[in-house]
């Protein structure tokens, strides 16, 4: 049974932390920023309790900046995953929260919230509130074969010069089907050269001479080497099992050729997720019996997968956050037209574990445990031909 009372305390403090982060990182841009700051320093004061001795704003930007949020509240994290969240790094919004952070945040202040004019949605806006604006967008207009060209798109083109992207619309016969702006600066080295990752290849995240993506699940860490003047600088991967480094690319500030990618909340909502549903998808598409597709119905689930001559089929919904505790509480409020919920492989079976106790109304598999159940079924029905 959900414990709701702890969840919501727990989600609010995500909230508030981050918040204040996002704040403390545009301090110096934005006037409204230290009111933001001593806003959550107060929220975080009442969930933590009259029983400890208040923090001031500037103890809390140093622990936020020093450890995880477990060791701050041990009590509301227990063992969540949510506790490993560091929320500043570098004076800025850390790796974490655009990992994991950002998916588990809830609205804090209904009425006279000063943060809604200046602070991004993601920051105070629900994730699946954001997801459906963004699909939004996706779906006007369209028919079935329509809207996954669309969805396709960003997922595959999350970053590049704007004819570029302009030319590659044009072939699929679509118009961009979500915004795409200029490359944000932390992304950029020397105001010059950006990244892609390798597995996303949405631009790396730059801090002097370290590049790495934000999604850490993505294991792209690397240290820049220079190179004699002229030359364009090449990265060094972390250690020996990162991928192999990209090239650098050429930043264009203006212009037809100007560098743009999707925003952040396009990226972490539909770009990270949509790699490990186009991979289940390109790995079993085209080997028949087995018939698959990717968003059926408009995104009712995300892959399905059926053999007509045995009479199967699995619908499943790949569901990608830290927390499994967060999660179920999301599909308790709003159930899945799936009932086999599948996550990644590098959430763990801890994860799958905890997930499949919070929801016993539903299967929950790895993606690995999808395709090995996939490839016997496959096997099975050639067997029977």
């Amino acid at each position: 049974m959900l414990d709701a009372v702890m969840s919501r305390r727990r989600t609010m403090l995500v909230s508030a932390t981050i918040r204040l982060g996002y704040a403390w990182m545009v301090r110096r841009e934005e006037s409204r920023a230290w009111r933001e700051v001593m806003s959550m320093t107060g929220v975080v004061n009442s969930i933590l309790g009259t029983g400890r001795e208040a923090l001031t704003p500037a103890e809390l930007v140093d622990q936020l900046s020093r450890h995880p949020l477990r060791r701050i509240a041990p009590e509301v994290f227990d063992d969540d995953p949510l506790g490993r969240v560091t929320v500043l790094e570098w004076g800025e919004i850390s790796d974490d929260v655009y990992s994991d952070g950002c998916s588990a945040i809830v609205s804090l202040l209904e009425k006279g919230d000063r943060g809604r004019g200046w602070m991004p949605t993601w920051t105070w806006l629900q994730h699946e509130i954001i997801e459906h604006e963004a699909f939004l967008g996706l779906k006007v207009g369209a028919n079935d074969a329509e809207y996954v060209i669309r969805r396709r798109f960003p997922i595959e083109h999350p970053a590049g010069e704007r004819e570029t992207i302009a030319a590659q619309c044009s072939d699929a016969g679509i118009l961009p089907p979500v915004r795409y702006v200029p490359i944000p600066p932390d992304r950029v080295h020397q105001g010059r050269y950006w990244w892609p990752c390798p597995a996303c290849r949405w631009p790396m995240r730059v801090n002097g001479a370290a590049v790495r993506c934000s999604y850490r699940a993505h294991n792209a860490e690397y240290a820049i080497r220079s190179l004699k003047d002229g030359q364009p600088p090449k990265l060094r991967p972390r250690d020996d099992t990162v991928r192999r480094q990209p090239a650098a690319k050429i930043v264009h500030p203006d212009g037809h050729r100007q560098t743009v990618c999707v925003e952040f909340p396009v990226w972490r909502y539909i770009v990270v997720p949509g790699i490990e549903e186009l991979k289940l998808h390109k790995k079993w598409d085209g080997k028949p019996p087995l018939t698959v597709h990717v968003w059926p119905h408009q995104d009712a689930y995300d892959v399905k997968f059926a053999i007509k001559e045995l009479d199967w089929t699995l619908a499943i919904d790949l569901k990608d956050v830290a927390s499994a505790s967060a999660l179920a509480d999301e599909i308790a409020k709003k159930p899945l037209a799936a009932k086999t919920i599948v996550l990644p492989d590098h959430r763990g079976i801890a994860q799958r574990a905890e997930l499949q106790d919070l929801l016993p109304d539903y299967t929950v598999l790895m993606v690995d445990d999808v395709n090995r159940i996939v490839k016997k079924k496959l096997a099975e029905a050639r067997r029977a031909q």
